[in-house]
């Protein structure tokens, strides 16, 4: 007699023996009791979960000879349940949509769905993969499926259930097959190996079963093929070596020295795992898992009974989890995901596993931009940590900085301080300019932030008496102003202070720096200069701005000529808008462009963060 595989051999025969699925069983045995069955089912699921077993429980229930209508435990002894059993009813009929996708044979199904069954209650149509149906086949059975003949069911199954039809799902009643536990899969092979009179090892069993995937059917076909090479006893290691797995313990090892960031344990460790034959891809595989499997732990604890690692004691596997964080693990996991879809286009997956896995082992040492700069205000607030002292060196990173550009005046009929301007170092309005800074290194940034972050919260020395002299006062802030920020300094000496007005010290700036006045206003730096003049003086003191109106242009006066730009331009006093009218030109002329070049031209820039208005007469626009 011919050998019957396992898959085959062990199919549950009734609604109660069906693994897995017990959701779906329970709602078919009880819509047969209530006498509410669908002339349509639809059975969605994975390979191996039990659709096809399923199909043919029903409709050995639906035709079963033991009672006198529909049974919920069909017999399996009267001719209609065991011709089923073989798949060979004459009133059952079991097509693979794949061989059968056109017009032609949907047609053929409608003409014989039209006669009664030979023997039996029903002529049930079993269509597997039903989502190979060609469009014009799902159409041409939409009204046969929607109004059947009494004595015709339909039961529709299929591992795609998105290709299916619209039209076609909603004239059936949808199942939707999960995946199988692994432990219910163990369970099963063991009642398996029993009736077999095989000895295996629970974690064997478990591997076996999570090798599986879910399915039913792929677990089988593993078994089958282990018992086919005559072993008495299945251990953990001789499935992991006849199944071409790597050794739980070894996979364990190397997580281990990944978490210890030994980069030689590492290398060494996974030259061992790719030496005992595994491929590539295998081994990534199973490290996934593993740190998958770590994750979980970490996350949910050994106990909650969603992790499953064979061969492996369940506190050493917690104790390893420890080593990791679950930002460095889902990191990790992701890295690995990526090499795997990359390293079959490449030829060199060896040094692809290599890199990464040292990657992974010197995670610590890859931190972003963002990190190092937090973990040095840490370290400046209270100290910096164990850990960040044993960064490594920052990688030098170059930042194109732009300068600030100064906004331009606010049109006639504004009140002053309802031009509500960004702060200095926002991105550009349309029709800014910016000159290309300087490249600027990553410890240049930090220097530049640290020095910022001391300038926010000024000590100057406390004076000995209040002062209430505007001379006085007007001579200590541009002091202490001058230490912090050049380019504040350089704005306020073209600005003065006369009088103290209700508490606040009256500044008043000229037309030539109206804009950086209006701009402080918007984004904060008058408060800081209250709060200078609130230190010098001894008492609470605001600032208030107040600005000088530029002279309007007479009419009569003849425009200027541009001249050509200039090659060299000394540090100037501040500057006053000139009161002719004066002449315009492109930013992009070449004439401003060879201007702006000049290191002296560049020089002042970079000193007053700004851009240029005029040039020799000429406006820039």
């Amino acid at each position: 007699m011919a050998y019957t595989v396992l898959a085959r051999r062990y199919r549950s025969k009734t609604f109660d023996d069906v693994v897995g699925q017990e959701h779906i069983a329970q709602t078919l045995k009880k819509a047969i009791e209530s006498g509410r069955i669908a002339h349509a089912f639809l059975f969605c699921g994975t390979r191996g979960t039990g659709k096809t077993s399923m199909a043919r429980i029903l409709a050995k229930a639906l035709n079963c000879a033991s009672g006198q209508g529909p049974v919920t435990v069909p017999c399996g002894k009267c001719d209609s349940c065991l011709s089923i059993a073989r798949g060979e009813d004459l009133d059952v009929f079991e097509i693979d949509a794949a061989s059968h996708t056109g017009v032609d044979n949907v047609r053929e199904i409608i003409e014989n769905s039209q006669y009664r069954p030979a023997r039996s209650r029903y002529k049930i149509y079993i269509i597997d993969e039903v989502h190979m149906l060609s469009k014009s086949a799902f159409n041409a059975l939409l009204k046969t499926l929607e109004e059947p003949p009494d004595h015709v069911k339909f039961i529709l199954a299929t591992t795609e259930a998105e290709k299916v039809l619209p039209t076609i799902q909603s004239r059936c009643q949808r199942y939707d097959f999960r995946n199988i536990p692994t432990r219910q899969i163990a369970a099963h092979l063991k009642g398996i190996c029993q009736s077999e009179k095989i000895e295996a090892d629970e974690d064997a069993l478990a591997l076996v079963a999570k090798a599986g995937a879910g399915s039913m059917r792929d677990a089988l076909s593993l078994l089958d093929r282990l018992l086919s090479i005559g072993e008495t006893r299945l251990s953990v290691q001789t499935i992991e070596q006849l199944l071409g797995l790597p050794r739980s313990q070894l996979l364990f090892e190397l997580a281990e020295a990944i978490g210890q960031a030994d980069v030689a344990a590492t290398l060494r460790q996974t030259d061992t795992m790719l030496g005992t034959g595994l491929s590539v891809d295998a081994v990534i595989a199973s490290l996934v898992d593993h740190l998958r499997n770590l994750l979980v732990v970490l996350a949910c604890g050994i106990d909650s009974g969603l992790v499953e690692v064979p061969g492996v004691n369940p506190a050493d596997l917690a104790a390893q989890a420890k080593r990791y964080d679950a930002v460095t693990l889902s990191q990790g996991i992701a890295i690995l995901e990526e090499l795997r879809r990359n390293i079959r286009q490449s030829q060199t997956g060896r040094a692809l596993l290599d890199a990464t896995l040292v990657r992974l082992a010197l995670a610590k040492q890859f931190e972003s931009i963002g990190d190092v700069i937090d973990g040095l205000d840490h370290s400046q607030a209270g100290g910096a940590s164990e850990t960040q002292k044993k960064k490594p060196e920052p990688v030098n990173v170059t930042v194109v900085s732009p300068p600030a550009v100064p906004k331009p005046p606010p049109s006639p009929g504004i009140p002053p301080g309802e031009d509500a301007a960004d702060d200095d170092d926002d991105l550009p309005r349309p029709g800014k300019v910016w000159d290309s800074g300087p490249s600027e290194s990553l410890a240049s940034i930090m220097a530049k932030k640290n020095s910022a972050a001391t300038a926010e919260t000024p000590t100057p020395p406390a004076p000995v008496a209040p002062l209430t002299d505007p001379q006085q006062v007007w001579s200590r802030l541009l002091e202490e102003i001058s230490k912090q920020e050049a380019s504040m300094a350089g704005v306020l000496k073209s600005a003065r202070m006369n009088e103290f007005r209700d508490g606040q010290a009256v500044i008043i700036f000229p037309a030539s720096v109206e804009t950086f006045g209006r701009t402080w206003q918007a984004n904060g730096k008058r408060e800081r200069l209250a709060n200078l003049l609130t230190q010098i003086t001894g008492q609470p003191t605001g600032a208030l701005f107040e600005f000088e109106q530029q002279a309007q242009p007479s009419p009569e006066s003849p425009p200027a000529t541009a001249s050509a730009p200039v090659a060299a331009i000394a540090a100037p006093p501040p500057r006053v808008e000139p009161t002719e009218t004066i002449a315009t030109i492109k930013a992009n002329d070449p004439r401003v462009q060879a201007a702006l070049a000049d290191p002296n031209v560049q020089k002042i820039l970079n000193e007053f963060g700004g851009t240029p208005v005029t040039l020799d007469g000429v406006r820039i626009i």
